[in-house]
């Protein structure tokens, strides 16, 4: 779910990017004798993650995120695309309490925290359904990297038998796919578009809505 602090995010890229609006449009800007553009995005992203079915199990699988783009435009229709993604966080975190050898419970503490980010390369078709209005969609290699950091604390309150205490880190990365459909605006060169997103990885799907300037030169 969409909490307050990304939708005023969402509305202060907007707010932005309509006060721009009329600045770029009458800014003396000389077009780039190879055409291209950049951009950015910011919305909030979710994990394809089973629901928390365990009274003693939290977890956090949506959060922000951002995106980096550039582009070269073949045509009105299609366009070569590269971006950067800094996707939100998975957090899962378990409590447990149960009976040990001693009048204290014994108390279990784990939790898991997924960092992913990742690099795409792909296209985009574009539909115009108005002078300043299209449709687009996006086809991605999306070249991946996920880091995992995990603890497990057990305390057993019995002098008898030590405590557990561990911490591991690993990383992994891959190439998948790279997804998106969305609408777009433009103003002479200045766009503002939003979009849905589908992230790819070997580990977890991720979902990302975002909202985003952009412009051509």
């Amino acid at each position: 779910m969409i909490n307050s602090k990304i939708i005023r995010i969402w509305l202060a890229v907007a707010t932005i990017a309509a006060s721009l609006l009329p600045l770029f449009c009458r800014a003396e800007i000389p077009k780039s004798p190879i055409p291209f553009y950049i951009g950015t995005g910011v919305g909030s992203s979710s994990y394809d993650y089973p629901n928390n079915d365990l009274e003693s199990r939290s977890i956090d699988k949506s959060g922000f995120y951002y995106q980096l783009f550039a582009g070269y435009p073949i045509n009105k229709y299609f366009a070569i695309e590269a971006g950067f993604a800094d996707l939100s966080k998975l957090e899962e975190v378990i409590k447990q309490e149960f009976p040990g050898t001693t009048d204290k419970n014994v108390n279990l503490y784990r939790s898991s925290i997924q960092d992913n980010y990742g690099f795409r390369l792909g296209v985009k078709a574009s539909l115009p359904l108005t002078s300043h209005f299209a449709l687009y969609g996006k086809a991605s290699f999306f070249n991946w990297h996920s880091t995992i950091d995990q603890k497990l604390t057990i305390n057993y309150y019995d002098p008898a038998i030590a405590d557990v205490n561990q911490s591991e880190s690993y990383s992994d990365s891959g190439t998948d796919g790279h997804y998106a459909i969305g609408i777009q605006g433009t103003k002479e060169r200045l766009s503002i578009f939003i979009e849905h997103e589908l992230y790819q990885t070997e580990i977890e799907n991720i979902y990302g809505v975002n909202l985003g300037v952009s412009y051509r030169f």
